[in-house]
């Protein structure tokens, strides 16, 4: 087992600067290949020398293909080694950053050592002080085994090509075709024994932190071979990097689409083949299966539009400047359809906002919700933002109804998944801390309460509720959200923040939120109108500025 003392003095440079030379004497045997097809022995020459001359051949040939498939291996896995303790070097980096930053210090052993909060810290704060700091311990922990586990892995796997190397067990040569030498070919077969493995990620329902220390000892290869080969173990990993994470997605996002494509033309071809009398019609005890196949169709073929309409989204040129990429974080055509995207990367922006959707958002309506998120992100530059980027969050299964949006069973499986998310925004997050908002519209918000009551501080800075049937708790000093940071609006004429679906509607003075202005968009004859609910996002209602206001850190234009 690799210690903390010595993972610490590790240096990628060598191993990275000796591939080179490697390579170069890996060249010159390969360079060989010609001349050792042309010394077999001549034709003619038979007898005991003959013999003799033809086994020495085939022993020098043997050990130039064994000596090709030597060097190949070596610089195979020294430059996989090199590049793997790159990542460990930037976990160590983290590790100790984080630690210095609040006054922890890691021992030659990796215990982690609380060395106190600062003197000057108020009683009224030291329990909150201690309870931080014991999760950031918990952190530290976290992320030490994290790097020491990659070490060892790194370590037994480069003994392993190393042992083989040492002891001529790369491969064996003696059973090869001399009369077809190919050096190349050996060569091949040894730099595949020099394969480094990518140690195994934490187990499936890992905190955020925990994936994160994971993800920070892996190089930047490391972590694309990772996605592009397990995209299943990347792309729903919160703390992950959005890069990776997008590039698994969209592996799974295409066998998901073509998974529906399939689906449908088996649902097409029991309809098309379904038992019909001899005037072609169905019979009467049969009409409810065939309607239900008919009706998987349709629900099948709206998946698939909203597959197509996303695919639409993500196809975009390379050239696509960063906070104009679309980063698919999240993806499952199962049920109604779960999907997460950013426009920008979240993990390079100053600014980052989630927006979470309500009542009957699922896959076929995505794009009309990745549509308000860009419409935010916009105005978020306008109010000055220097780098913005906005998540569409339908990572939950929403009510498919008005009938169904008095159950609060939608809000509390949402809690958990939401939370980790935000969790991991912040874990992935290069360079200084984000500045981060949640936005939740409709049921939506009720949702991002939720996520945000009971003692739970839900990692944010700014809380938005639009158009909303109530947040779960009566008081903004009940969210787990920093003091003054609660925001909302309501149409005059949207008919949803007057039900009272839910406690606390967070327009209501004795909330004591901060209210900002919209329109009150359509009336009818009674005055409300559903219409009004979809209109905050409308280019012309300060509803939209006043969020673009608060995604970039500043006060609302228009309150």
């Amino acid at each position: 087992m690799v210690t903390w003392a010595e993972v610490t003095r590790w240096d990628s440079a060598p191993l990275q600067g000796a591939v080179g030379e490697v390579n170069a004497a890996y060249n010159k045997v390969v360079a060989c290949s010609d001349d050792l097809r042309g010394i077999n022995t001549a034709d003619g020459w038979h007898g005991e020398a003959a013999g003799a001359a033809a086994n020495e051949v085939n022993q020098v040939i043997d050990g130039l293909e064994e000596y090709a498939a030597e060097v190949a291996s070596l610089r195979r896995s020294a430059g996989d080694v090199g590049d793997a303790i790159s990542g460990v070097m930037n976990g160590v980096k983290e590790v100790e950053g984080l630690a210095r930053a609040h006054h922890f210090t890691i021992g030659g052993d990796g215990a982690v050592n609380d060395n106190g909060p600062p003197p000057d810290t108020p009683e009224d704060q030291k329990e909150a002080v201690a309870r931080e700091r014991a999760t950031i311990a918990a952190e530290l922990r976290d992320r030490v085994s994290e790097v020491l586990k990659s070490a060892t892995d790194i370590d037994d796997d480069f003994c392993l090509v190393l042992d083989r190397i040492v002891s001529g067990q790369t491969i064996d040569a003696t059973g090869n075709d001399n009369e077809n030498t190919s050096l190349a070919a050996a060569g091949n077969s040894g730099a595949a024994m020099g394969s480094l493995s990518i140690p195994a990620p934490p187990p499936e329902g890992a905190t955020p932190a925990q994936n994160a220390a994971y993800w920070a000892t892996l190089s930047e290869a490391q972590r694309t071979r990772l996605a592009t080969d397990r995209p299943e173990l990347v792309g729903p990993r919160d703390g992950f990097s959005a890069k990776q994470r997008d590039t698994a997605n969209r592996i799974i996002f295409e066998q998901q689409r073509a998974d529906l494509q399939q689906q449908r033309a088996e649902l097409q071809r029991k309809i098309n083949e379904f038992p019909r009398n001899g005037a072609g019609e169905i019979k009467l005890n049969d009409q409810r299966e065939f309607d239900a196949l008919k009706s998987q169709l349709r629900d099948t073929d709206k998946r698939i539009n909203g597959m197509n309409a996303l695919g639409d989204r993500l196809n975009q040129p390379d050239d696509t400047p960063d906070d104009q990429k679309n980063y698919l974080l999240g993806i499952d055509s199962s049920g109604d359809g779960k999907a997460i995207l950013a426009k920008g990367n979240p993990d390079t922006s100053e600014n980052v906002a989630t927006y979470v959707p309500g009542t009957t958002a699922d896959l076929p309506t995505f794009g009309d919700e990745a549509g308000r998120a860009e419409a935010m992100q916009r105005a978020a530059a306008m109010s000055g933002s220097p780098s913005t980027s906005v998540i569409t969050w339908l990572g939950y299964d929403a009510p498919d109804a008005i009938p169904n949006a008095i159950s609060e069973d939608y809000a509390n499986a949402a809690v958990k998944p939401l939370d980790n998310f935000q969790d991991g925004l912040r874990e992935s997050h290069k360079g200084l801390p984000s500045h981060n908002t949640i936005v939740g519209h409709s049921y939506g918000s009720t949702v991002i309460g939720y996520a945000a009551r009971g003692g739970n501080e839900l990692a944010v800075d700014e809380f938005i509720a639009v158009g909303s049937p109530g947040v779960g708790v009566y008081d903004a000093k009940n969210l787990g959200v920093p003091h003054g940071h609660v925001w909302a609006t309501a149409a005059e004429n949207d008919p949803v923040p007057i039900t009272g679906a839910f406690t606390g509607n967070p327009t209501d003075p004795g909330f004591n939120g901060n209210v900002f202005k919209a329109n009150p968009g359509d009336s009818s004859l009674v005055g409300y109108n559903v219409n009004a609910h979809s209109q905050y996002w409308d280019p012309n209602n300060p509803a939209l500025v006043n969020m673009g206001d608060i995604i970039a850190g500043h006060q609302p234009t228009v309150r």
